[in-house]
């Protein structure tokens, strides 16, 4: 008996010269504090950039609205097969639900969501299938329309955007990936809509992803020294690669990037090679309406490491940029016809 407790009293002063040897709260508070590029600034600036907000009442019909939306796996695979043809032809839809009601709420009033101060996402979560679902079945409804040459088609793209505009206001990474999905999405197959153009697709395409991508990178590594219950040198160094991640995206001029791992929660190197290669995806639209009302293409790209070329048929960006899937981004060699 006594032996016993000789070796429980060894064990427990062994796990707290662990403990203590291990914790480091100095460390994570002097890395937390260090300012992240760009303006950024700190770990806890990018916590306080985010008050609370209260759902208002047009995100509460929103989400009736939503939930009464059916799961469609065959309006799923038109709007990819759509994005990844590299033509004007559209083929055949599936049954589309009527998205009318969602388009014009989207159109007609601003939807504000919930928003938390604490490193919470279950909100953003629960919303997240809900909000792409609905972008979806409007991409889907666009390109149905612009099969039959009709304009109308632009209303239905215009309040996709105004969904994912929606999401800007929120830190959280996954709700940012949303807004880079939307984007990609309406983007890849506003090309294809009917002549002219509208204003507000100038809107999306002089907005960067990559920005607010980096707050939300920013915001979630704020969120581990925040919740470590064991600060350690580990979770310091950690935080300073994340930091180092993001000084080099900043300084990034390519759009064929190939980003090391983050230490801290999911990985995101994908999400970073699809941002920077839709700074491509945008001007390969945006060729391709030129062409289509009869004025030249931009060759020079915001991309230091390719340009633009026009045949008279085939819109080519100098590089392909591949992505892993599931992602089936659109290509960067389109058949256009003025």
């Amino acid at each position: 008996m006594k032996q016993a407790l000789i070796v429980a009293v060894c064990v427990i002063a062994l796990v707290a010269w662990v403990f203590w040897g291990f914790r480091n709260e100095g460390a994570v508070a002097t890395s937390a504090a260090r300012p992240w590029p760009d303006g950024m600034g700190s770990l806890d600036a990018a916590v306080n950039r985010w008050p609370s907000l209260k759902a208002n009442d047009a995100s509460v019909r929103f989400t009736e609205l939503a939930k009464a939306l059916p799961k469609n796996e065959a309006v799923d695979g038109f709007v990819d097969r759509e994005i990844a043809r590299a033509d004007l032809i559209i083929g055949d839809p599936p049954a589309v639900s009527d998205v009318n009601a969602i388009r014009e709420l989207l159109l007609r009033e601003p939807i504000v969501w919930e928003r938390r101060v604490e490193f919470d996402d279950t909100v953003v979560a629960e919303m997240r299938g809900l909000q792409m679902r609905v972008a979806r079945a409007l991409v889907a409804s666009a390109l149905t329309k612009a099969r039959g040459h009709d304009l109308a088609a632009w209303e239905d793209l215009h309040a996709a955007w105004k969904l994912a505009r929606s999401l800007d206001e929120h830190p959280q990474m996954m709700a940012q990936t949303a807004v880079l999905t939307m984007a990609r999405m309406i983007n890849a197959v506003a090309w294809k809509m009917p002549l002219p153009a509208p204003a507000w697709l100038r809107e999306l395409q002089d907005r960067d992803n990559v920005r607010p991508l980096l707050e939300a990178f920013q915001y979630q590594a704020a969120s581990y020294p925040r919740n470590a219950w064991f600060p350690t040198k580990w979770l310091a160094d950690s935080v300073d690669r994340d930091r180092g991640i993001a000084e080099a995206l900043v300084k990034e001029t390519r759009c064929d990037v190939n980003t090391p791992m983050n230490d801290l929660g999911t990985d995101l190197s994908s999400v970073w090679r699809r941002a920077f290669r839709y700074r491509a995806e945008r001007e390969a639209t945006a060729n391709a309406l030129r062409v289509r009302v009869g004025e030249s293409i931009k060759p020079e790209s915001r991309c230091s490491d390719g340009a633009w070329m026009f045949d008279g048929t085939t819109l080519r960006f100098s590089r392909e940029i591949a992505t892993a899937a599931p992602d089936r981004p659109m290509p960067l060699v389109l058949e256009v016809k003025r």
